[in-house]
């Protein structure tokens, strides 16, 4: 597509390549330096650029390196010539040169099960990917998940992890066991309250532990990626509990401790506070999550509870309910597909934390991430090209109010959004019908 051209072909301005050279992140996928070559390269609408030849011994087309590189021929091998990290095996591409995997890169690469462990690297720690027990610090693989070989999950017990970094969960106050801890009218905004509603199998009501310093946790929404947060930092009882922007501040940060084999305490590190229901009425639909006071009594202490189900997201185009957003390594298509590869984990956002990127389940070191107007899955290489390129902000449905349609807009390519096209996923500028609108919505459901 040439520099002037627009990605659906009528109406409104790309940025030219030394635009989105400017930005750090283009949507050819290149960086600042090569933003004109991938440009002219694209396709209207997202579309393929004109094949290369990967077999003819030449380097042509958008190879980096002879017969290797680009979108079209496969990832080139360590020590051949790389624009950016998707043109690697390794997915590491350091002064333009592919670099060859290591345990402290940040890539899914080599041996590994998991970043950077597993395999030939460190033993991953519990709840992180295996393949045998010798991937694992507690040496029990089982289901391809790191787990203790002495703790039961469900029952706490001295000595056993309360909680699981990376792990899904959801929490129930001990004195109301049938509701859950909700981040109410399914929202994805700062500021939004927690209250308690009857559990479901629901992303709002679904937190992942995230571990942070001293044994404590944050616990980030599986709908929004945003975070359980203290309003206003407050070290007062009775402080509404809302969600907020990940950060990893005191007001966000969380203990947790035994009370006794089915429940625990969580304790705010900013007040030292616990986690509470207001007004003791944890049986109350609707009820304030608050900060109260350090009594144990049953509003204070929590039967927190591993998720099966609703911690991954997937991504339903609203005119084609029956299929979803998958990847087969770094190439995204529509399918109906309910399978670990159409399943997405909600993250903060890899540029900007007050916004999403979307993490692939079966394979954590990829990333959704736009290049040549189209929608890829590509191993997060570290740059900043990349983690613009992979970081979305959640909108207003073009067509309809409901709560769980979105529309997907690029973070570093405002008025640019998720499209149907066929079996891809575009972006474009959604400026025509209301059918063309509607292209642009996706409905977010909980696996």
């Amino acid at each position: 597509m040439g520099a002037g051209a627009n990605a659906n072909g009528a109406g409104g301005d790309v940025p030219t390549a030394g635009q989105a050279g400017s930005a750090g992140g283009n949507a050819s996928g290149g960086d600042g330096t090569t933003g004109t070559a991938g440009f002219s390269a694209a396709g209207a609408a997202g579309a393929e650029p004109d094949p290369a030849r990967c077999d003819d011994s030449q380097k042509n087309g958008e190879e980096t390196d002879v017969d290797c590189g680009g979108r079209t021929c496969a990832p080139c091998v360590d020590e051949k010539t790389c624009a950016m990290g998707t043109d690697c095996q390794s997915a590491i591409c350091t002064n333009v040169v592919c670099q060859p995997p290591t345990c402290t890169d940040l890539a899914l690469n080599g041996d590994e099960t998991d970043l950077n462990c597993g395999g030939s690297c460190p033993p991953c720690a519990q709840g992180r990917n295996c393949s045998i027990d010798d991937d694992c610090n507690t040496a029990n693989c089982t289901a391809g998940l790191c787990e203790s070989g002495s703790c039961v999950d469900g029952v706490l017990r001295s000595g056993c992890p309360l909680l699981v970094d990376n792990t899904p969960y959801s929490l129930s106050p001990a004195k109301g066991l049938d509701n859950c801890v909700d981040d109410d009218q399914d929202s994805v905004s700062n500021g939004n309250p927690l209250r308690l509603h009857a559990c479901q199998s629901e992303l709002r009501q679904t937190f992942w532990a995230v571990e942070w310093q001293d044994g404590y946790f944050a616990l980030r929404s599986a709908l929004s990626g945003k975070c359980v947060h203290v309003r206003g930092s407050s070290g007062a009882g009775g402080a509404i509990i809302e969600q907020s922007t990940c950060n990893f501040a005191d007001d966000q940060l969380w203990k947790p401790s035994l009370i006794d084999s089915s429940v625990m305490a969580l304790t705010s590190r900013s007040s030292g506070l616990p986690l509470n229901v207001a007004g003791d009425k944890a049986t109350r639909d609707g009820q304030a999550i608050i900060q109260g006071q350090a009594d144990n009594s049953p509003d204070t202490t929590w039967r927190v509870t591993r998720r099966s189900a609703a911690a991954y997201v997937a991504f339903t185009p609203e005119v084609e309910p029956g299929v979803r957003i998958q990847h087969d390594r770094e190439s995204v298509t529509l399918a109906a597909n309910d399978e670990a590869n159409a399943q997405w984990v909600v993250v903060p956002g890899l540029n900007d934390a007050a916004l999403v990127s979307f993490q692939s389940r079966n394979d954590p070191g990829r990333y959704l991430r736009h290049a040549n107007f189209r929608l890829w899955s590509d191993t997060n290489d570290g740059t900043t090209t990349f983690k613009q390129d992979a970081t979305f902000r959640y909108g207003q449905p073009f067509v309809g109010s409901d709560r769980l349609t979105k529309a997907l807009e690029a973070s570093n390519y405002p008025g640019w959004y998720w499209k149907r096209n066929g079996v891809n996923v575009t972006l474009e500028r959604l400026t025509g019908t209301s059918d063309d609108k509607g292209s642009g919505n996706w409905r977010l459901s909980g696996r």
